[in-house]
């Protein structure tokens, strides 16, 4: 019976293309989500984080799911959103300035709440758990100014 072990120039070829598939995923997932679009205007530095963070939340941007894999946190200066490290190849972080976020919508289903959220000019919609906003809600609410709708359209 033959042996199916890799070695040699066959696992020189199979490492680099299989950083560059997840290279090209990972850009293919950060354009379907809206995240690229997000980065152009509201990228940040991983050193410009707010203090209170919170480690593998969820969210769902765009047609994109961010299960587990996201920091989240927010200031008085805007909502802060960073993915994991090897995410971090092609989705920067964002701050996402209060004043950007056009709606806010908080609603049950079955026994989990959801806060939706639609952000900038194009209305992105950012769906996350409520438990992951109820420390940033008092922001939301200070940053509204009358135009922030908290019903969704």
């Amino acid at each position: 019976m033959a042996s199916l072990s890799l070695s040699g120039p066959a696992l020189v070829l199979i490492l680099p293309l299989a950083a560059l598939w997840f290279a090209f995923v990972m850009w293919g997932l950060s354009w379907m989500s809206g995240w690229r679009g997000l980065a152009r205007d509201f990228a940040t530095d991983t050193e410009d984080r707010p203090e209170s963070m919170r480690w593998l939340r969820s969210a769902r941007l765009g047609w994109t799911s961010y299960n587990n894999c996201l920091r989240m946190g927010g200031d008085a200066r805007g909502l802060y959103l960073c993915p994991i490290l090897p995410l971090r190849l092609s989705h920067s972080p964002l701050r996402i300035p209060w004043s950007e976020i056009r709606a806010w919508e908080r609603k049950q289903f079955l026994f989990w709440w959801t806060d939706t959220l639609l952000l900038g000019p194009t209305h992105l919609r950012l769906t996350v758990p409520s438990s992951a906003m109820e420390s940033l809600t008092a922001y939301l609410e200070d940053g509204r100014d009358g135009r922030v709708q908290t019903r969704l359209r």
